[in-house]
């Protein structure tokens, strides 16, 4: 966990950020690789499961983000390269792109032939979901947070980070 450092009385503390929550996209980066490993091996039933643990994990994400976080977001104003709606609808076609790779899974399954092939078309799909979640990581780390942490105080900025599953102290 990343935290910006404050001075009081001589003693360095340590200030919880919004950046900390970029652990998270970190573990999702992780488990979207797992899967990826897993359709290189031609292992679909894996692949699967790390597909849907990578969704549930992933939708867990976004709905705190879009419940607990925009609505604080939107304290700063407006920003430049950052309106709420943005990274709402960045979420809408991440989910849109797993549904597809869902479906792209379960024709694989089903489809024995041309699997090899299936398998890299499905793969350069995800390389645009990649991208996808790449951009959205900068702009939150980049917009989203500095915003976030400069609109709450320390106290909230704990709470909130608690609720969104990371560790505030």
């Amino acid at each position: 966990m990343q935290f910006a450092p404050a001075e009081i009385v001589g003693h360095a503390v340590e200030t919880p950020s919004f950046i900390s929550l970029l652990e998270i996209h970190k573990d999702l980066k992780e488990l979207f690789l797992e899967h990826q490993e897993a359709l290189l091996d031609g292992d679909l039933i894996q692949a699967g499961h790390r597909l849907e643990e990578f969704e549930r994990a992933l939708l867990d994400h976004m709905q705190k983000e879009e419940d607990l976080l925009l609505p604080v977001y939107e304290r700063a104003g407006a920003i430049p390269g950052g309106p709420p709606v943005l990274f709402t609808g960045e979420h809408k076609r991440m989910r849109e792109l797993l549904a597809g790779f869902k479906q792209a899974l379960s024709s694989l399954e089903q489809n024995q032939d041309g699997r090899k092939r299936g398998i890299l078309a499905l793969l350069d799909r995800q390389a645009t979901f990649k991208n996808l979640m790449e951009h959205h990581d900068l702009r939150e780390a980049n917009i989203l947070f500095p915003a976030l942490d400069r609109v709450t105080s320390e106290a909230e900025r704990r709470e909130i980070l608690a609720r969104c599953g990371a560790d505030p102290s």
